[in-house]
């Protein structure tokens, strides 16, 4: 089984996914798996005319509206939907409960083969985690001063929370309300105080939890923030991802998040990858952009979502990224200059 969570203006992108799973996640009837979409916005703003094609669970009918209230006023939207991913996870295994093996997907993720490699990984583990890097960014050509650094993923976490699978087991509820009871209250992002929104939890599961699988298979979550140690290349419909050590392996999913819209993530200003010079991943772009052009949806892009009241951080760029850059180095200077005590 596979949720994702959305807004309504990620509609498209979460139904593409669910198109993909169809395709590459089948029973041994032959029919697809099932997807569910949590949806962490109202319903109510849906068009009247819209049907999805996959069930919708919206959040209000996992959380209380008192709860949800609260939530909302105080996080933006992004923050909001992480502090409701682990509530509604927890929902689905309550009331799916044929549901044993259950992956989680951020929208921009699109599935390009075979799902099996990820239920035989669950076979003998409770969850899995897929690591943003395997190796130091130092360690390729790219020149020192590069970012992302290993710094940067202590702040965000080494784990991505865009994708997580998990198999029904005592384990995994205490894992879930254990993550459910963090969240809940600090999914902000403040890199100062150590927070970065479900993700940063992360970290702790593989020393807190049994049975927790790293998977570092160079196939599994190929992403902007892992491009400078894998490329890629085409074999008739599928891909093979090449690591640095020359190993080949197919790719089971790919993260758009920062490659087709690079105001999207945690990388906004990365300088690692020039998608331009990587014809691999512009072909691989290609191929996943006609897969939601396929998905033409009639629905409002510009609406803001109805939960996170809080705004979102907007992405400076060009010259009042620079002035920005440039203030914080005067305060920064002042803060070091020993002023007399006026008394």
């Amino acid at each position: 089984m596979l949720l994702t969570l959305c807004t309504i203006r990620q509609l498209p992108q979460a139904i593409a996914l669910g198109d993909s799973f169809s395709r590459h996640a089948l029973q041994p009837n032959g029919q697809p798996m099932r997807v569910l979409i949590g949806l962490v916005d109202d319903p109510a703003r849906l068009p009247a005319d819209f049907v999805s094609p996959y069930p919708l669970l919206p959040v209000g009918e996992v959380l209380p509206a008192e709860q949800l209230t609260a939530l909302s006023a105080k996080y933006t939207p992004t923050e909001f939907a992480a502090a409701c991913k682990p509530h509604v996870i927890a929902h689905v295994f309550r009331h799916f409960p044929d549901a044993d093996q259950l992956i989680y997907a951020d929208s921009a993720i699109q599935f390009m083969g075979s799902v099996t490699p990820v239920w035989e990984a669950l076979a003998n583990a409770t969850i899995l985690l897929t690591p943003h890097i395997t190796r130091s960014p130092a360690s390729g050509p790219q020149p020192g001063g590069a970012w992302p650094d290993e710094k940067y993923f202590q702040n965000i976490g080494l784990y991505s929370a865009d994708f997580l699978a998990f198999r029904r087991s005592a384990e995994t509820d205490r894992f879930l309300a254990w993550w459910q009871d963090r969240v809940t209250e600090r999914a902000y992002i403040d890199f100062c105080a150590g927070l970065c929104t479900d993700q940063i939890w992360l970290m702790h599961v593989p020393v807190f939890f049994r049975d927790v699988v790293v998977v570092k298979n160079p196939g599994w979550h190929l992403a902007l923030w892992n491009l400078p140690e894998r490329s890629l290349q085409s074999s008739g419909t599928s891909w093979l991802v090449t690591d640095p050590t020359g190993q080949n392996q197919p790719l089971v999913f790919v993260n758009l998040k920062g490659l087709s819209n690079p105001n999207e993530g945690f990388f906004p200003h990365q300088n690692r990858v020039k998608l331009a010079h990587r014809s691999d991943i512009q072909a691989l772009l290609t191929a996943c952009k006609s897969t939601l052009s396929a998905r033409r949806l009639t629905l409002p892009e510009a609406q803001a979502p109805a939960y996170g009241q809080q705004p979102e951080p907007v992405v400076l760029r060009g010259w009042k990224r620079s002035t920005v850059k440039s203030l914080r180095l005067v305060t920064r200077f002042l803060d070091q200059i020993p002023l007399p005590a006026i008394r």
